[in-house]
């Protein structure tokens, strides 16, 4: 079939453990997250707030996680890509609705292939890509995720 493309993505019994994974890592480290699972395209999978959480964490948490499968890369690396460009690349990319160009955002890739991406908000920058990573670890065995 050359005219169709078949794509890989999380089912949503991996998203909830990459969530659940993402929580009980976060509460270990006293911290009040947002946790948003996306499939490869984005679309929201599984989602889940610690207790304590600020409300506006989710909103964030799920743009972390939109964004990183989006671009198929770390939100903070993304950010970090864009330092070099031009104002106006920067300044259209931020108009963009749900772009989030700040550390928390990480894809899950598997086989060089991204299959969904996670995104955590409520701790720091780092602390919520170490999150994020924690859950993958959990999950897959790894918390690094390269193409």
């Amino acid at each position: 079939m050359e005219h169709i493309l078949k794509i890989s993505s999380l089912n949503s019994a991996t998203a909830l453990r990459l969530v659940k994974a993402g929580c009980d890592y976060a509460v270990t480290q006293g911290w009040h997250v947002a946790i948003a699972v996306t499939d490869q395209a984005g679309h929201l999978a599984a989602f889940c707030r610690t207790d304590g959480a600020p409300s506006a964490c989710a909103a964030i948490a799920q743009d972390k996680a939109y964004t990183a499968a989006s671009f198929q890369v770390n939100t903070r690396e993304l950010a970090e890509n864009l330092q070099n460009e031009a104002p106006r690349v920067v300044d259209n990319l931020t108009a963009c609705d749900r772009m989030s160009l700040f550390g928390g955002g990480v894809p899950v890739i598997l086989s060089g292939e991204v299959v969904g991406a996670i995104g955590v908000s409520g701790s720091s920058e780092k602390g919520d890509e170490a999150c994020a990573k924690a859950a993958i670890n959990d999950v897959f065995g790894f918390g690094e995720t390269e193409k």
